[in-house]
């Protein structure tokens, strides 16, 4: 009996591991295919290429440095609604749409101060990371019916609150400083029978830089730093009977977000038509290793996942109509930084192309309108690993055949933004 109890205990301990190493890359994969970049209305308009502009103060959450381009005070809110729909057809399988949260709401804040000594302040907030997958049980064959390794749920909410300063250097130039302080809402990394849940905070800093040239041309450079967070949760495998639960377990994790890098020129071509061309870099190549820990420091396990840093090329263009209507669209690719080697059906991610159009309007009362609206084009990813997946036996499903297929996904913005001037 004591012998039974024993072996009951050791193949426990087991299946653990194994849930533990399914699930250890879904940490690094939920951030890498989330990111965010429409952190305001404008940027959502012009596709993200506002890293060089001092006109739109929507640029002040691209590159701090901007606000010393402004003057007096302005308080602006706004939110972009995301729509975000995926379907996969996997390997021996049927076609299945994604089960989740489809429909988002990221807000944007920012609140602004010009004084007269050269200095400026600029309190932003937005949502950089975040959005939801989630599949119906039995999506992808290769699992076999394992319901504890098969995924299910991956979410990730945050904010980021990060104040800024600003010094304008002389009448062309400005440098500016800020804190981006990460508050992980809500991290879910669920299979179909285990509930993985957590919060945490991070704090990393920020700096940009803005140069007006004679000829109507201007440069921008932004930088933030990555932001390790301090994950503490829960596993919980209740739903599973004997002899593989049920545990509740208290769970740690550090999840670092990627720095990113952000380089602009804008060329103001004639009085009314601008155009801004910016490259951006994102350091996805941090998430090589992660490493879950419970409550005692001991070692769950740990999980490379390879990831790349990738780049974004952007297009923006602005046209003045009159001195209080101004239109704006751009172009945007942006490459994938997730490898076939490392693929996982958790972020179905591929390279994509964004198009999008908006208008400002200056009203009545120092208030000014902005809308926008954005059309995401993925790419199609077809995954034809030759890497065998075993259930309980391969610890890690990422790059083999359990997410072989064909993977889609669909995305369009709206956005809306309302600005006080003082």
């Amino acid at each position: 009996m004591r012998n039974k109890h024993l072996q009951n205990i050791l193949w426990n301990k087991k299946f653990l591991v194994t849930v533990l190493a399914a699930v250890v890359p879904i940490t690094s994969v939920q951030a890498s295919g989330f990111r965010v970049p429409e952190v305001s209305v404008a940027g959502t308009a012009s596709s993200n290429a506002l890293v060089a502009n001092t006109e739109e103060l929507g640029a002040v959450a691209y590159n701090p440095a901007a606000i010393s381009f402004h003057t007096g005070k302005a308080a602006m809110a706004g939110v972009n609604y995301i729509n975000y729909e995926t379907t996969v057809t996997p390997t021996g399988g049927t076609r299945t749409d994604g089960n989740g949260e489809t429909d988002f709401y990221v807000p944007n804040l920012m609140l602004s101060a010009v004084g007269d000594n050269n200095w400026a302040f600029a309190l932003l907030i937005n949502a950089p990371f975040g959005l939801e997958t989630s599949w119906p049980d039995n999506t992808f064959p290769g699992f076999a019916g394992v319901d504890a390794l098969e995924p299910e749920t991956s979410k990730i909410e945050m904010l980021n609150f990060n104040p800024n300063l600003s010094y304008k250097i002389d009448s062309s130039s400005s440098f500016s400083f800020g804190l981006d302080f990460y508050d992980v809402r809500d991290l879910k990394l669920n299979t179909q029978a285990v509930k993985i849940s957590g919060t945490g905070t991070g704090l990393g800093w920020n700096i940009g830089y803005m140069k007006k040239f004679t000829g109507n041309l201007t440069l921008g450079a932004s930088y933030r730093s990555s932001v390790d967070t301090d994950i503490t949760g829960t596993f919980d495998s209740t739903a599973l009977g004997p002899p593989n639960g049920p545990f509740f377990l208290g769970a740690e994790a550090e999840l670092e977000f990627p720095d990113i890098f952000q380089l602009g020129l804008h060329y103001q071509a004639t009085p009314n038509f601008g155009i801004e061309f910016d490259v951006d870099r994102t350091g996805w190549s941090s998430f090589d290793e992660i490493n879950v820990t419970n409550s005692t420091g001991g070692t769950f396990n740990s999980s490379k996942n390879n990831w790349k840093d990738s780049w974004a090329y952007r297009l923006g263009f602005s046209y003045n109509f009159n001195p209080d209507t101004k239109i704006m669209f751009g172009y945007s690719y942006d490459e994938t930084p997730q490898p076939d080697s490392h693929f996982s059906a958790r972020v179905p991610d591929a390279d994509r192309q964004l198009f999008s159009v908006g208008a400002s309007h200056t009203l009545a009362g120092s208030w000014i309108l902005q809308y926008a609206y954005m059309h995401v084009v993925v790419d199609d990813r077809t995954v034809n690993s030759s890497t065998t997946y075993i259930p309980g036996t391969t610890p890690d499903a990422n790059g083999t055949t359990a997410y072989n297929g064909k993977y889609e996904s669909d995305v369009n913005l709206l956005g809306i933004s309302l600005t006080k001037t003082f």
